[in-house]
């Protein structure tokens, strides 16, 4: 929260000397402010729109206006409490993003306006992207704007944490530029944030971020147009909590705004040295995490003494290193003060391995050093790398401490990357006319996890890139010609050794086309994937690409190239959707469906050709019921293929709706599905998912029903997929978790709710555990010790749901220790009503209806035979119940409800017990409707 991020950081001191950021302007570049709250009135000097109509000037997102109140919100809705770091500051609004994108050119213009026309102090970037060696536009003109008008940009370092493979190299653009003041995140422990993105900078191993920032569940001021449903957020009233380096960097904003106050006449250099000298550096934590440390602003509004540079990269020395070059850089301290500083200075580092860095890896040219008032000194700093230790990064800080025991000891981030075993590699890439055509898209994928994505823009067609010993999947992806005639080619080089320097050759001319046909004429291919996944040790790459609509399908080429044999750690497939268009020649409301798919274990795709016959195919009557008023349904379908990640496109249907889908059951295929439910127009409004899993024979009909009421609790059974934990109560170690899918349909599919209030409770021998404020979902820390358990979850939902509006659950079971390293599925059951409705989801008044049950354990668990089963009804939403016959045998029962006249809603009510003492309890609130069709 802002009262306790802004004291972390010493705002309170700054507050009792005056310092506010009064007459200082800081334009934050977001998704909008809400200049009405309570916390923002008075505060918005200017705003200007950026996103050319994408969207109005309200901020629908809700970010751009807890960014603002983080800098300089009153705290008015709070009685103070909230109070942002500057409230004394004038805040600019330029809105360069939308609930989906903040465009480069919205960025950019907003940029040039800040600085430009209205002359901002200070800019807020709370955004990012991906960053490459090269500067990028928007990185150039964080340099262009600094230096022409003097405006400090703080900037996000992004969300990525440490990436993938844990070696960083994930700060984003423009946070990598020179001029920024980057920001990464820490917590109220002064940890970093699992989300901060660290460094080094991509291209040259610079020192990224420059200082962290509490980041860490914040909270600020609530846009009182931000849409809970939209963002998929909770959020109720003044203000919402927050976490990210989007929310560090209004911290450090306001942090500049206070000195520009004190300091009007400072550039931003000196702003940006002052808050990183002042900066507290964590010992835990690397300098690429936090660059010089946590900002802190009692220590700031203070600090006279500076660095220049105010951090030390020495870039990368390349293997090996017998012969390295000794690399030296001189920092300038200045001193604004009225006394001399006399300081100590000292190298603290370690290598690579976490030891103390080497002797003579860092050399100072004075041990001591006296700075004169209103004056400056100067050190030198040797890296020398020829020097015996440990290949890799070494990095620490440049430690001057005042000698006089007071605040002005500076502590400034160096680094130098000692490189491991590492190699040219030169890639040339040629045309499909047999010209050297220009790098496009260039992935390469180490075994380490590693990643890198290379562009080279108008270049020749050879580039030349440094790799560390390893082995690295290399993909390229050229786009050719213009138009209807532009064609795609996919090149993927499965086992690139980097063992030498070498010279690699991906040549579009080896691309083979891909070609598939259906039998019926009056369907469109909708979408063509081509996945592949590199299976590492706990680990899958994923190197697909995919076309939308026929045009992209027909001019499409792949290859396996280099390595052209099996590759037993490779797995890829060729599937595509097939769909009859819309009068408006949209994928949408299609009332046949083609999903197909082939797998190819242990190579790449080269080129495909397949004249598929309704014989090769399943066919399946899918009916999709409506359980929500005026719902509407996104249908996701993708193959399910052992050793390869895939993916599809969703395509939305009404609801209710009915069609038939033909699907191939060739060897090594099965089939899974999403099914979203949403609100239109609002296609973020989604308010259910429901998954499934299924495996067909060709020649085969098939009958599938989605939707379809009784929404309730579902375990996983033999037909769901037993080799992972979703949706199961189970047991590892003394950790009972249970995830169980509430709102399953009636014919067994999984499903979750999003707007639903609710909790999760675990009692062990009459005595409560915990209890979670989350519906179905728990982690709870039980003794070993056998114990007698009762899990009982609640949910309740309200507008747009009408049906299982209360959904409740209570399992009995016994469990006693279990190892760390298993997983044991637990006793438990779930009772599922499957009545044949109409496709509204209801029944018709004043008669009988047979509603079919099933009583099924969750998979992998040992449970008894069920021995008894209660079943009662309500048509009063559970003030009253009524006891009904259960009929017909195990495998078959059923019970008999009798519909009053008129509408109204069914309630059901039952309880099973087994044989070795297990008991479920499930009470499903307008578990369907009765009465007039659409009523």
């Amino acid at each position: 929260a802002l009262d306790s991020s802004t004291a972390q950081i010493g705002v309170p001191a700054a507050g009792q000397a005056g310092y506010t950021g009064t007459g200082v302007t800081v334009a934050v570049l977001d998704s909008g402010i809400d200049a009405g709250h309570p916390d923002l009135a008075g505060r918005v000097a200017a705003q200007r729109n950026f996103t050319e109509g994408a969207e109005d000037d309200l901020d629908y997102k809700g970010h751009g206006t807890h960014v603002a109140s983080i800098i300089a919100g009153s705290g008015a809705a709070s009685d103070g409490t909230y109070q942002g770091v500057a409230p004394g500051a004038r805040l600019l609004d330029g809105k360069v993003c939308d609930l989906v994108d903040c465009q480069e050119s919205w960025i950019l213009a907003g940029m040039q306006w800040a600085a430009g026309e209205q002359h901002a102090n200070v800019v807020n970037l709370s955004l990012g992207d991906t960053d490459t060696p090269e500067i990028d536009v928007v990185e150039q003109a964080v340099e262009t704007l600094t230096d022409t008008y003097g405006t400090l940009f703080v900037v996000s370092s992004g969300n990525s944490g440490s990436g993938d493979d844990g070696r960083g190299y994930t700060v984003a653009t423009p946070g990598s530029a020179d001029a920024a003041l980057t920001v990464g995140a820490v917590d109220d422990a002064e940890a970093l944030a699992g989300f901060s993105s660290r460094g080094p900078r991509i291209g040259d191993d610079g020192i990224k971020p420059d200082l962290t920032a509490p980041g860490v569940d914040i909270t600020a001021a609530r846009s009182g147009d931000f849409s809970n449903v939209k963002d998929g957020g909770d959020a109720t009233g003044q203000y919402l909590t927050a976490s990210g380096t989007s929310m560090a960097a209004p911290h450090v904003a306001g942090a500049a705004a206070i000195l520009a106050q004190i300091h009007p006449d400072w550039t931003p250099q000196q702003l940006k040295a002052t808050l990183m000298a002042s900066a507290k550096p964590n010992p835990a934590i690397g300098v690429y995490g936090q660059g010089a440390g946590r900002v802190d602003v009692s220590r700031a509004i203070d600090q006279t003494v500076t660095a220049d540079p105010p951090s030390l990269s020495f870039g990368r020395q390349l293997w090996p290193h017998a012969d390295d070059p000794v690399r030296t850089e001189t920092v300038v301290y200045r001193n604004t003060g009225k006394t001399e500083v006399d300081l100590a200075l000292a190298v603290e580092a370690v290598d690579a391995e976490g030891n103390s860095a080497a002797p003579g890896m860092f050399t100072l040219s004075a041990p001591t050093l006296t700075v004169p008032a209103e004056g400056q000194a100067e050190v030198t700093v040797t890296a020398d790398t020829r020097v015996s230790s440990p290949d890799g990064i070494v990095s620490g800080h440049l430690v001057a401490t005042s000698t006089a025991g007071d605040s002005q000891s500076v502590s400034a981030p160096l680094a130098v990357n000692k490189e491991v075993e590492s190699y040219d590699i030169t890639i040339n890439q040629i045309g499909r006319d047999g010209e050297p055509a220009a790098i496009q898209l260039l992935y390469l994928y180490g075994s380490d996890t590693s990643y890198q994505r290379l562009r080279e823009p108008g270049g020749d067609g050879t580039v030349t890139i440094r790799l560390p010993r390893n082995r690295y999947v290399l993909q390229a992806i050229l786009n050719e010609g213009e138009g209807a005639g532009q064609t795609t080619s996919v090149l993927l080089h499965p086992r690139l050794e980097a063992t030498s320097t070498q010279t690699i050759t991906m040549d579009a001319r080896l691309g083979q086309p891909i070609s598939v046909t259906v039998p019926d004429p009056s369907v469109t291919l909708a979408e063509l994937t081509v996945d592949c996944t590199w299976n590492l040790d706990n680990y899958g790459v994923g190197l697909g690409v995919s076309a939308f609509g026929a045009a992209g399908f027909e001019n499409l080429y792949t290859a396996q190239i280099g390595d052209t044999g099996t590759v037993p750690d490779l797995t890829s497939a060729v599937s595509g959707s097939w769909l009859r268009p819309s009068a408006d020649g949209q994928w949408t409301d299609s009332p046949v469906a083609y999903r197909l798919a082939w797998a190819k274990p242990g190579q790449f795709v080269t080129g495909f050709q397949r004249e598929v016959a309704t014989k090769d195919l399943a066919t399946v009557r899918a009916d999709y019921a409506a359980g929500a008023t005026g719902g509407a349904a996104e249908a996701v379908v993708f193959p399910s293929v052992p050793g390869l990640n895939t993916s599809s496109r969703g395509y939305a249907i009404p609801l209710p709706f009915s069609r038939t889908e033909y699907y191939n059951a060739d060897p090594g295929v099965r089939w899974d599905m999403w099914l979203r439910e949403f609100i239109p127009p609002n296609a973020y409004a989604r308010v259910s998912s429901l998954t499934g899993t299924a495996v067909y024979q060709a020649g085969q009909e098939y009958r599938e029903t989605w939707n379809a009421s009784v929404f309730g609790p579902v375990l996983p059974g033999q037909d769901q997929d037993p080799t992972t934990p979703d949706g199961q109560v189970f047991r590892t170690g003394n950790t009972i978790y249970a995830n169980v899918p509430l709102f399953g349909d009636g014919d067994g599919h999984p499903g979750y709710s999003r707007d639903v209030q609710g909790t999760t409770t675990l009692y062990r021998n009459g005595t409560k555990v915990d209890e979670i404020p989350l519906a179905g979902w728990g982690a709870f820390e039980v003794p070993a010790e056998k114990g007698t358990y009762r899990l009982e979850v609640k949910a309740e939902s309200g507008v747009p749901f009408t049906l299982s509006t209360g959904v409740e659950a209570a399992w009995t079971f016994r469990s006693g220790e279990v190892s760390a390293d298993a997983f044991i599925s637990l006793p438990v059951w779930a009772v599922r009503f499957a009545p044949e409705l109409r496709p509204d989801n209801s029944a018709p008044a004043g008669g009988m209806l047979a509603i079919p049950v099933q009583i099924t354990a969750q998979s992998g668990a040992t449970v008894g035979r069920i021995e008894r089963v209660d079943i009662e009804v309500s048509y009063d939403d559970g003030v009253t119940w009524q006891k009904t016959r259960v009929l017909g045998p195990p495998s078959n029962r059923s019970i008999m409800v009798r519909h009053p006249d008129g509408d109204g809603f069914v309630s059901l009510r039952a309880r099973a017990t087994d044989s070795g003492g297990s008991t479920i309890e499930q009470t499903i609130i307008h578990a369907y409707r009765y009465g007039a069709p659409g009523s």
